[in-house]
Protein backbone atom coordinates (compact mmCIF):
# COMPACT_ATOMS: atom_id res chain seq x y z
CA UNK A 1 0.00 0.00 0.00
CA UNK A 2 1.34 3.44 -0.96
CA UNK A 3 2.32 5.89 1.74
CA UNK A 4 -0.08 8.79 2.20
CA UNK A 5 0.95 12.44 2.30
CA UNK A 6 -1.72 14.89 3.45
CA UNK A 7 -1.54 18.32 1.80
CA UNK A 8 -3.59 21.11 3.31
CA UNK A 9 -6.26 22.42 0.95
CA UNK A 10 -5.06 25.97 1.43
CA UNK A 11 -1.60 25.00 0.13
CA UNK A 12 -1.28 24.11 -3.55
CA UNK A 13 2.54 24.14 -3.69
CA UNK A 14 3.54 22.21 -0.59
CA UNK A 15 7.29 22.34 0.31
CA UNK A 16 6.88 19.26 2.50
CA UNK A 17 5.64 17.23 -0.45
CA UNK A 18 8.21 18.63 -2.90
CA UNK A 19 11.08 17.59 -0.59
CA UNK A 20 10.01 13.95 -0.46
CA UNK A 21 12.00 11.37 -2.40
CA UNK A 22 10.18 9.41 -5.10
CA UNK A 23 6.85 11.30 -4.86
CA UNK A 24 5.23 8.84 -7.26
CA UNK A 25 5.09 6.31 -4.40
CA UNK A 26 2.83 8.54 -2.33
CA UNK A 27 -0.92 9.02 -2.43
CA UNK A 28 -1.77 12.72 -2.03
CA UNK A 29 -4.90 13.81 -0.20
CA UNK A 30 -6.16 17.37 -0.40
CA UNK A 31 -4.23 20.20 -2.00
CA UNK A 32 -7.18 22.18 -3.38
CA UNK A 33 -6.99 25.95 -3.59
CA UNK A 34 -9.84 27.32 -1.48
CA UNK A 35 -11.67 30.61 -1.85
CA UNK A 36 -14.93 31.82 -0.33
CA UNK A 37 -15.23 34.82 -2.64
CA UNK A 38 -16.59 34.71 -6.20
CA UNK A 39 -14.78 35.23 -9.48
CA UNK A 40 -16.45 37.91 -11.56
CA UNK A 41 -15.67 37.03 -15.17
CA UNK A 42 -18.17 34.31 -16.01
CA UNK A 43 -20.08 34.17 -19.30
CA UNK A 44 -22.59 31.65 -20.60
CA UNK A 45 -23.39 32.27 -24.27
CA UNK A 46 -25.71 29.84 -26.07
CA UNK A 47 -26.46 29.96 -29.79
CA UNK A 48 -29.08 28.26 -31.92
CA UNK A 49 -27.48 24.82 -31.46
CA UNK A 50 -28.67 24.58 -27.83
CA UNK A 51 -31.70 26.88 -27.62
CA UNK A 52 -35.06 25.20 -27.01
CA UNK A 53 -38.01 26.62 -28.96
CA UNK A 54 -41.65 25.67 -28.48
CA UNK A 55 -42.79 25.76 -32.10
CA UNK A 56 -41.70 24.36 -35.44
CA UNK A 57 -42.58 27.75 -36.92
CA UNK A 58 -39.31 29.10 -35.56
CA UNK A 59 -36.93 27.66 -38.14
CA UNK A 60 -33.19 27.39 -37.51
CA UNK A 61 -31.61 29.08 -40.50
CA UNK A 62 -28.13 29.81 -41.83
CA UNK A 63 -28.55 33.40 -42.98
CA UNK A 64 -24.90 33.64 -43.90
CA UNK A 65 -21.40 32.85 -42.69
CA UNK A 66 -21.41 33.12 -38.90
CA UNK A 67 -25.07 34.15 -38.99
CA UNK A 68 -27.44 31.50 -37.61
CA UNK A 69 -30.78 32.25 -36.00
CA UNK A 70 -34.31 31.02 -35.43
CA UNK A 71 -36.46 32.86 -37.99
CA UNK A 72 -40.16 33.60 -38.33
CA UNK A 73 -42.40 35.86 -40.42
CA UNK A 74 -45.67 36.12 -38.52
CA UNK A 75 -48.94 35.13 -40.15
CA UNK A 76 -50.97 36.65 -37.34
CA UNK A 77 -50.75 37.17 -33.59
CA UNK A 78 -48.22 34.52 -32.56
CA UNK A 79 -46.41 33.72 -29.29
CA UNK A 80 -43.05 31.97 -29.10
CA UNK A 81 -40.87 30.91 -26.16
CA UNK A 82 -37.11 30.32 -26.36
CA UNK A 83 -35.04 29.04 -23.45
CA UNK A 84 -31.72 27.69 -22.27
CA UNK A 85 -30.82 25.95 -19.02
CA UNK A 86 -27.70 26.36 -16.91
CA UNK A 87 -27.28 22.62 -16.58
CA UNK A 88 -23.57 22.00 -17.08
CA UNK A 89 -22.36 22.45 -13.51
CA UNK A 90 -23.84 21.53 -10.16
CA UNK A 91 -22.27 22.16 -6.76
CA UNK A 92 -23.95 20.82 -3.64
CA UNK A 93 -21.13 21.30 -1.12
CA UNK A 94 -17.90 19.62 -0.05
CA UNK A 95 -15.57 19.29 2.93
CA UNK A 96 -12.15 20.92 3.15
CA UNK A 97 -9.02 19.57 4.84
CA UNK A 98 -7.25 22.41 6.66
CA UNK A 99 -4.35 20.65 8.38
CA UNK A 100 -1.10 19.38 6.93
CA UNK A 101 0.13 17.11 9.72
CA UNK A 102 -1.52 15.57 12.76
CA UNK A 103 -5.20 15.36 13.51
CA UNK A 104 -7.68 16.02 10.70
CA UNK A 105 -9.35 19.43 10.69
CA UNK A 106 -12.30 19.20 8.32
CA UNK A 107 -14.91 21.90 7.81
CA UNK A 108 -17.77 22.39 5.38
CA UNK A 109 -17.07 24.69 2.46
CA UNK A 110 -18.80 28.05 2.12
CA UNK A 111 -21.66 28.21 -0.38
CA UNK A 112 -20.49 27.79 -3.95
CA UNK A 113 -22.10 27.98 -7.35
CA UNK A 114 -23.34 30.62 -9.76
CA UNK A 115 -24.71 34.10 -9.03
CA UNK A 116 -26.22 35.69 -12.14
CA UNK A 117 -25.23 39.33 -12.72
CA UNK A 118 -27.46 39.75 -15.74
CA UNK A 119 -29.19 37.49 -18.26
CA UNK A 120 -29.77 38.41 -21.87
CA UNK A 121 -31.21 37.64 -25.29
CA UNK A 122 -30.00 38.71 -28.74
CA UNK A 123 -32.68 39.11 -31.44
CA UNK A 124 -33.97 41.28 -34.27
CA UNK A 125 -37.50 42.38 -35.15
CA UNK A 126 -38.40 44.17 -38.37
CA UNK A 127 -41.40 45.42 -40.39
CA UNK A 128 -43.64 46.07 -37.35
CA UNK A 129 -42.92 46.19 -33.61
CA UNK A 130 -43.41 43.15 -31.42
CA UNK A 131 -46.59 43.21 -29.39
CA UNK A 132 -44.67 42.21 -26.24
CA UNK A 133 -41.24 40.76 -25.40
CA UNK A 134 -40.14 39.49 -22.00
CA UNK A 135 -37.15 37.81 -20.36
CA UNK A 136 -37.42 35.58 -17.27
CA UNK A 137 -35.04 33.71 -14.93
CA UNK A 138 -36.47 30.68 -13.14
CA UNK A 139 -35.44 27.70 -11.04
CA UNK A 140 -36.98 24.22 -10.92
CA UNK A 141 -35.96 21.85 -8.11
CA UNK A 142 -36.93 18.20 -8.50
CA UNK A 143 -37.65 15.80 -5.67
CA UNK A 144 -35.67 12.65 -4.88
CA UNK A 145 -38.86 10.83 -3.88
CA UNK A 146 -38.74 7.43 -5.59
CA UNK A 147 -42.51 7.12 -5.66
CA UNK A 148 -42.88 10.47 -7.39
CA UNK A 149 -43.42 13.99 -6.07
CA UNK A 150 -44.12 17.44 -7.46
CA UNK A 151 -41.19 19.66 -8.33
CA UNK A 152 -40.89 23.23 -7.07
CA UNK A 153 -40.73 26.05 -9.61
CA UNK A 154 -39.63 29.53 -8.56
CA UNK A 155 -39.28 32.67 -10.65
CA UNK A 156 -35.99 34.18 -9.50
CA UNK A 157 -36.77 37.14 -11.73
CA UNK A 158 -40.31 37.36 -13.07
CA UNK A 159 -40.91 37.97 -16.78
CA UNK A 160 -39.52 41.45 -17.44
CA UNK A 161 -40.39 43.57 -20.46
CA UNK A 162 -37.63 44.18 -23.02
CA UNK A 163 -37.46 46.08 -26.32
CA UNK A 164 -40.37 45.67 -28.76
CA UNK A 165 -39.32 48.35 -31.25
CA UNK A 166 -38.07 47.36 -34.69
CA UNK A 167 -34.33 46.99 -35.13
CA UNK A 168 -32.46 48.70 -38.02
CA UNK A 169 -32.32 45.47 -40.04
CA UNK A 170 -32.58 41.71 -39.60
CA UNK A 171 -28.79 41.49 -39.58
CA UNK A 172 -28.48 44.10 -36.81
CA UNK A 173 -29.88 42.39 -33.69
CA UNK A 174 -30.42 44.09 -30.36
CA UNK A 175 -28.82 42.98 -27.08
CA UNK A 176 -31.38 43.09 -24.27
CA UNK A 177 -30.38 42.21 -20.71
CA UNK A 178 -32.00 42.18 -17.28
CA UNK A 179 -29.68 43.02 -14.39
CA UNK A 180 -30.12 40.82 -11.34
CA UNK A 181 -27.29 40.30 -8.90
CA UNK A 182 -24.74 43.00 -8.10
CA UNK A 183 -21.57 41.54 -6.63
CA UNK A 184 -20.96 44.68 -4.55
CA UNK A 185 -23.80 43.56 -2.28
CA UNK A 186 -21.40 41.08 -0.71
CA UNK A 187 -24.02 38.33 -0.67
CA UNK A 188 -23.95 36.49 -4.02
CA UNK A 189 -27.07 34.47 -4.68
CA UNK A 190 -26.13 30.81 -5.02
CA UNK A 191 -28.43 29.06 -7.47
CA UNK A 192 -26.80 25.70 -7.97
CA UNK A 193 -26.56 24.76 -4.33
CA UNK A 194 -29.88 22.93 -4.74
CA UNK A 195 -29.42 19.27 -5.55
CA UNK A 196 -31.49 18.44 -8.67
CA UNK A 197 -31.95 22.16 -9.28
CA UNK A 198 -32.26 23.43 -12.86
CA UNK A 199 -31.98 27.12 -13.79
CA UNK A 200 -33.59 28.42 -16.98
CA UNK A 201 -33.49 31.66 -18.97
CA UNK A 202 -36.63 32.11 -21.06
CA UNK A 203 -37.46 34.76 -23.64
CA UNK A 204 -41.04 35.15 -24.86
CA UNK A 205 -42.00 37.04 -28.01
CA UNK A 206 -45.54 37.96 -29.05
CA UNK A 207 -45.49 38.89 -32.73
CA UNK A 208 -47.85 41.04 -34.74
CA UNK A 209 -49.02 40.12 -38.24
CA UNK A 210 -46.26 40.49 -40.91
CA UNK A 211 -43.53 41.06 -38.31
CA UNK A 212 -40.22 39.23 -38.73
CA UNK A 213 -38.26 37.77 -35.84
CA UNK A 214 -34.74 36.36 -35.61
CA UNK A 215 -33.44 34.91 -32.31
CA UNK A 216 -29.66 34.60 -32.20
CA UNK A 217 -28.68 33.72 -28.67
CA UNK A 218 -29.41 33.60 -24.94
CA UNK A 219 -27.01 33.78 -22.04
CA UNK A 220 -25.85 35.26 -18.76
CA UNK A 221 -22.94 37.05 -17.15
CA UNK A 222 -22.30 35.62 -13.72
CA UNK A 223 -20.05 35.38 -10.68
CA UNK A 224 -18.77 31.89 -10.03
CA UNK A 225 -16.58 29.92 -7.70
CA UNK A 226 -15.90 26.41 -8.94
CA UNK A 227 -12.67 25.71 -7.06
Amino acid sequence: MANIVKVADSIFDSPAFNDLQNPSTFSVQGGRLMSSVPHTDGLIMVGTNDIDVDSANLVKTRNGKGDWSFNRTAAGAETYNCRITLDQLLRTGETYIYDLFGQDSKVAAPDKGIAVADFFVIYSDTVVPLTTATLRLGKTVFSKTAGGAAFTQTDLVAATGIQTAVTPAVGQPTFQSVAFQNNTSGTPVVFHKDDLGLIEIEAQFVMANTGTLRVYGLGAHFFFNYN
